[in-house]
C-alpha cells in the first residue's frame, strides 16, 4: 500500500476533482479530504501528474 498527500495553495472546494485531476487512475480508492490536505491510498506507486508549483503530492511515510 502506497499512500500520498495532496497539499495545494489553491482553495480545495472540489477535492474529488483535484484528486483524479492529480491520479486519472484513481477509482474510488480510500481517500480522506479535508480543506488543506487529500490524503489517498493506492495499491500500488502511482505516478501523479503534474499540476505545477501550487500543487504538491508527497509520499507519507507508512509510519503515519
Amino acid at each position: 500500500m502506497v499512500k500520498y498527500r495532496i497539499t495545494s495553495l489553491l482553495l480545495m472546494a472540489d477535492g474529488q476533482a483535484l484528486l483524479k485531476a492529480v491520479f486519472p487512475a484513481w477509482d474510488g480508492e480510500t481517500a480522506s479530504f479535508d480543506q488543506s490536505e487529500i490524503v489517498v491510498t493506492f495499491a500500488t506507486p502511482q505516478t501523479p501528474v503534474d499540476l505545477g508549483p501550487l500543487v504538491k503530492v508527497e509520499i507519507v511515510p507508512q509510519s503515519e
